[in-house]
């Protein structure tokens, strides 16, 4: 039976109870199970970044284009891999729910690996758009992974959970450009190996495969060292081998058992799920936004608004948000318990504006960044730009936890993570051919300064900010 609009989703301990919630000390975390997803994590967001430092250049030779106006084509590139989550993280959540979580992380995991390898050996943009597709299906299981860091954690210890999961995107938002900037054209970046017809014909393959290497590692973590941790799927397997779980997990697991996973439409009539999703689909715009945007900028040259960064800067600028955001989110388990959930997740969400009205700075001070002083004070900016845009994805970790909190019954957390996830995947669909669209226009045509796209950008990430303030009527944090 769907709930109304006034009906309490949660126990008296859930999220409107915020003081009692964590009143207990929090239970300890198994921590080896959540290395272990944590791990199998890092290979979608170093897969997602690695072409950042130079997929400009790659679209720019390939599409035969140049300047701002190449942004017209990455957005595309940006936007196939968010097209292939829309089309299928629904369904992985709810495989998920059926078949259980580990046969979808392998699959993924696996897909992830193959496909990446494949984009490397492109040497057209329909296989690059194709390729980035494919890549997009297979990690868009990141439904069922956030699933397993759910069941592994309970309400006293999510708020240090699903921060330090969090922080393992920020690792790979670190390590991908790296990876892309260092081994992009191996044939001149390191003549004494790779100077052959081979690397030079195929320039990009090198970062693929070093991409693939890792996601071969989370594999075999996924295949012979995750445990399963579906409710069903994991009474079944603790009945198989005889082991008699206390009476409070008997209690919990009955009902988990009992409850068959709810529908879309069922969950869709609760109205704090749907302001959970419209949350999550607003901060996957602004910050894929972001994303391609910053990237965009950094490679474009000064005359059209842009940075005119190599490709081995770009990766070094993009490290330095990952790491700036490592350092973020260790806080984020003493924020969320000392300002509650629902404050930080706001105050998180009215950075957006702040970081985007900032970016327009960015190519002033490049144009007076000719002496070495001013290429420094460049680079204190990006780095300032960048922290700003860091604060704003602290949010993600906070939409893992609403999501959880606000579903009815682990049963149905795969097809409401999926729901999240889909309303990211929609939203991120959008945000690499608008934003690069409003760039390339508003740069080429010197449209209020060439700054248009900034104005922009600033009045949508205020919109977005609202589904945060409507979420206030449903919890007190």
């Amino acid at each position: 039976m769907a709930l109304g609009e006034t009906d309490r989703l949660l126990p008296d301990n859930g999220p409107n109870d915020e003081p009692h919630r964590h009143a207990a000390p929090p239970n300890p975390l198994p921590r080896v199970q959540l290395g272990v997803v944590y791990a199998i994590k890092l290979i979608i967001p170093i897969a997602g970044t690695q072409v950042y430092p130079y997929i400009n250049l790659l679209v720019a030779e390939l599409a035969s284009s140049e300047g701002a106006k190449t942004g017209y084509y990455s957005g595309l590139v940006g936007s196939a891999s968010a097209a292939a989550h829309l089309l299928t993280i629904y369904l992985w959540g709810r495989l998920s729910d059926k078949y259980g979580r580990k046969p979808v992380i392998i699959i993924g995991t696996a897909g992830t690996a193959f496909f990446t390898v494949l984009f490397g050996f492109s040497r057209s943009f329909i296989t690059v758009l194709l390729t980035r597709f494919l890549t997009g299906i297979f990690s868009g299981t990141t439904g069922a992974i956030h699933s397993v860091v759910g069941e592994l954690a309970d309400p006293t210890n999510e708020s240090t959970a699903f921060p330090l999961y969090d922080i393992v995107s920020a690792i790979g938002f670190a390590v991908g450009p790296l990876i892309g900037g260092t081994f992009v054209n191996p044939a001149d970046q390191f003549p004494g190996w790779f100077d052959t017809p081979f690397w030079r014909t195929y320039k990009y393959l090198l970062p693929s495969l070093v991409t693939s290497l890792v996601a071969l590692v989370a594999l075999f973590l996924a295949v012979f060292v995750l445990e399963e941790t579906h409710p069903t799927k994991r009474r079944s397997r603790i009945a198989l081998i005889n082991e008699v779980p206390s009476e409070d997990e008997d209690v919990r697991e009955e009902a988990d058992v009992s409850g068959k996973p709810l529908g879309v439409r069922t969950l869709l009539s609760m109205p704090v799920v749907r302001m959970v999703c419209a949350s999550s689909g607003a901060l996957a715009f602004v910050a894929g936004c972001f994303n391609t945007g910053f990237v965009l900028q950094a490679y474009t040259p000064i005359s059209d608004g842009g940075l005119a960064l190599s490709p081995s800067e770009i990766g070094r600028a993009m490290a330095i948000m990952g790491t700036v955001s490592m350092f973020l989110k260790l806080s984020m388990p003493f924020l969320l318990r000392r300002f509650g959930v629902l404050t930080v997740f706001r105050f998180c969400m009215l950075s957006w504006p702040v970081t985007f009205a900032f970016m327009a700075m960015l190519s002033i001070i490049a144009k007076h960044s000719e002496m070495a002083e001013g290429k420094a004070l460049e680079w204190t900016a990006v780095s300032f730009v960048l922290f700003l845009s860091r604060i704003g994805c602290m949010a993600f970790s906070i939409i893992m936890i609403l999501t959880k909190d606000h579903t009815p019954g682990t049963s149905s957390l795969g097809t409401t993570n999926g729901m999240a996830e889909f309303a990211q995947s929609l939203a991120s669909v959008f945000s690499p051919t608008i934003i690069s669209s409003l760039f390339a226009f508003s740069s080429s045509k010197h449209i209020l300064g060439g700054y248009f796209w900034v104005i922009v950008m600033v009045g949508i990430t205020l919109l977005g900010g609202s589904f945060a303030e409507g979420m206030k009527k449903y919890r007190d944090d």
